[in-house]
This record gives C-alpha cells, sequence and structure tokens, in this order.
C-alpha cells in the first residue's frame, strides 16, 4: 500500500507532462477520390481486355443505341489503353534520355536532347506523342463519360489529378513541368 501514492503521483506527472506534447501526422501519400477513380478505369479496362482476348464483343445490332454508344466508348477506351501498354517500354526508355517529360497538362511532351537530333528518333518521338497523347485523352473522356458522378465540367479537376499522378510516377531524372510552367527534372 506504502508504494500506490508514490505510484500516483508518477502517473499524474506523467499525465501532466503528456498534454504538453501534442504530435501532427500528415498523410503525403493519400490518393485524391479523382486518382483512386482514375486508377480503378484503368484497371477496369486492363481486365476488360482480357475478357476481348477470350470472349467475342457483344454484337452491337443487338443493344439499343445508348447501350452501343457505351460499348463503343469502352472499347475505344480498351483500344487506347493497349496503345498506352505498347507505348511503355518505347516511352520509359525516351524518358530516361531526356527526350520526353511529363507536361503540367496532363500530356506527354518533348523535351531538347541529343537523341532527337537524329531524324528516326524525331520521328518516332514525333509518333509516341501523337498516340500517347491521344489515348490519353481517349481514356480521360471515357472515364467521364462512365461515371455518374462526373459531367465533362469536372475534366480539368480529372486533368489535374492525372497529371499529380504522372509526376508521382515519375522516375527520378525524369522531366516533369510544374504548374508554373517551368520544367525540372525529379
Amino acid at each position: 500500500m506504502r508504494w500506490l501514492g508514490p505510484f500516483f503521483v508518477f502517473c499524474l506527472g506523467c499525465l501532466l507532462l503528456s498534454g504538453c506534447v501534442s504530435a501532427k501526422i500528415n498523410v503525403v501519400d493519400e490518393r485524391t477520390a479523382l486518382e483512386n477513380q482514375i486508377l480503378g478505369s484503368y484497371e477496369q479496362l486492363d481486365r476488360d481486355m482480357q475478357l476481348l482476348a477470350s470472349v467475342r464483343a457483344a454484337d452491337p445490332v443487338k443493344l439499343g443505341a445508348g447501350r452501343h454508344r457505351l460499348v463503343e466508348a469502352r472499347l475505344r477506351a480498351i483500344q487506347a489503353r493497349q496503345v498506352i501498354q505498347f507505348n511503355a517500354d518505347d516511352v520509359d526508355e525516351l524518358k530516361r534520355s531526356g527526350c520526353l517529360g511529363e507536361s503540367n497538362s496532363g500530356k506527354l511532351a518533348g523535351h531538347d536532347c541529343q537523341a532527337a537530333t537524329d531524324p528516326a528518333v524525331k520521328k518516332r518521338l514525333d509518333r509516341l506523342l501523337e498516340s500517347e497523347n491521344g489515348a490519353r485523352e481517349i481514356i480521360l473522356l471515357f472515364i467521364v463519360a462512365e461515371s455518374p458522378d462526373l459531367t465533362e465540367k469536372n475534366l480539368p479537376q480529372l486533368k489535374q489529378a492525372f497529371v499529380r499522378m504522372r509526376r508521382e510516377d515519375a522516375k527520378a531524372g525524369e522531366w516533369i513541368q510544374l504548374d508554373s510552367g517551368a520544367w525540372q527534372k525529379k
């Protein structure tokens, strides 16, 4: 019983001292709802690509006009996703060499580099920029069309979420464009 008094004083002291300390936790890697929507749409398109490889697509004649448009939009988005996957190795290689970077508009952009002086590389860059940026735009428009809570008015916010994701995914040494328009290596 004698030790109960000093123990009580000790506990009370700890409580008083702990009130002086506060901890603030900032979660920096939390994805926004739009970023999760983009990721979810990419994953769904990947699953759809696998299904299309093994099953015949729905007959558009048997579908209603509205449903037919959605099926066509989904097929265009799946094709766009295939383009992005097909381009991935070339895009990664040209990002590493400094010829490509992620712009602040969500598009892939050309960047001055030594390799671009070669006409064959320049032609390859132009082809990649056109196909990659076209595919990205198709997928973002599909996300808006497929999502009941998004409209075309939400497209700028969706693009900004996409820009944040592309910046986060950029590897060290790759070019990214800041909101100010300035380019920097990550």
